[in-house]
């Protein structure tokens, strides 16, 4: 029974979970979280072991199940390099929006309205053909919008550079060094999925009516969106440069308990231990840090995390760094601003969307949860 539970115990109710905690509502061959012991694999693989392979190898793995052979390989990569550019009207689209949106609020809206192809994947349907897509268009959006805000010349798209190797060229203008393509490759790979988390539960949802790949899409980034889930990077970026320095850290985390606030990118609700991806992430942000522009950021993390945890510990609670709080300082050294954080988790999760798109679609059963009903009883509007 857990705290939420108990509570409507209390109240004489026993029939739900606020936040569908514990509850188990479907099953997954997609990834396993194994919070207890601090492991997540993607079809059986462990992360520690997937991050040195191909970005698009793992992309195989994720969406279809097995380690793709060189050809399958080549011909996925192919495809996106096929579809990652954007037609004329998709960019006109784009730059005839307010440039002071939130990237994740421009991936919400341009997602249900791109122009796709009818050139499907493989022996794949259009739907998943079209998803696949989404995927290949989703880093030019988030290159091309960024430039649009800074009032940048947009770069054309690359087809002929790596899926990872051509973001960051739109992006930053300029070819990426080698540590820079492996240390994003990393990052998105820990982000590609993880089982039933918000985000990929409103794309399920969305998915059991049999809403398009689109709609999917959408629903998926506006559930990461929030400062809960996807959001908590760049908060927790945010607390960091509001704290200013490793010596305010202690004062940041007293004023910041006292006010009963947050420190995002603390803590996860599945992991019980540290989350395995922090382990990755954590001695990778700071090697990218040292001797950077980027290291105070780095260290201002380091000394709040720190003080937090003695803050908790005091309390009874261990709480640790989960991945969402040291990304932040790696997308900093690759040159990605704050607001753009998210929209790179967008970037990576979309494959774990489809990957549940596809699987849901082969067994499908639209959502249709009840509801405790603790309002007025029936009335007589004549009495």
């Amino acid at each position: 029974m857990n705290r939420y539970t108990a509570i409507y115990a209390r109240r004489g109710v026993m029939s739900y979970a606020k936040g569908l905690e514990g509850v188990v509502v479907d099953e997954t061959k997609v990834s396993n979280v194994e919070g207890e012991i601090g492991r997540l694999t993607y079809r059986g693989y462990p992360i520690e072991a997937l991050v040195s392979q191909d970005y698009v190898t793992v992309m195989w793995l994720v969406l279809f199940g097995d380690l793709p052979s060189d050809g399958q390989r080549l011909s996925l990569e192919t495809y996106l390099s096929l579809h990652g550019a954007l037609s004329d009207s998709d960019v006109n689209l784009l730059r005839s929006l307010q440039s002071t949106l939130h990237p994740m609020a421009m991936l919400q809206g341009m997602i249900p309205l791109l122009q796709m192809s009818d050139v499907n994947f493989a022996s794949l349907d259009s739907d998943t053909s079209q998803g696949l897509q989404i995927v290949a268009k989703i880093p030019t959006l988030i290159a091309y919008y960024h430039r649009i805000q800074e009032g940048l010349t947009l770069i054309e798209f690359r087809p002929e550079m790596s899926y990872l190797e051509s973001f960051l060229m739109m992006f930053n203008g300029q070819a990426a060094e080698e540590q820079s393509i492996e240390v994003l490759k990393v990052a998105q790979i820990l982000q590609l999925e993880h089982s039933f988390n918000a985000g990929t539960f409103a794309s399920k949802c969305v998915s059991s009516t049999l809403a398009s790949i689109n709609a999917v899409m959408a629903a998926g980034v506006g559930a990461l969106s929030g400062e809960l889930h996807g959001g908590a990077d760049e908060a927790a970026v945010m607390a960091a440069r509001e704290a200013a320095s490793p010596e305010n850290a202690k004062a940041f985390v007293s004023n910041l308990l006292a006010r009963k606030g947050k420190l995002m990118g603390m803590g996860h609700r599945e992991y019980k231990v540290v989350d395995p991806r922090a382990l990755i992430l954590k001695p990778m942000a700071e090697s990218l840090c040292k001797g950077t522009p980027a290291e105070n950021l780095y260290e201002t993390l380091q000394a709040l995390e720190i003080e937090f945890n003695a803050e908790m510990q005091a309390r009874g609670k261990d709480l640790w760094a989960n991945v969402e709080y040291y990304k932040g300082a790696v997308f900093v050294a690759l040159g990605i601003p704050a607001d753009n954080f998210t929209a790179l988790f967008a970037m990576a999760r979309s494959v774990g969307w489809l990957a549940h798109f596809i699987e849901d679609r082969q067994d499908n059963r639209i959502f249709r949860p009840k509801a405790e009903y603790t309002g007025q009883q029936y009335r007589d509007l004549s009495a």
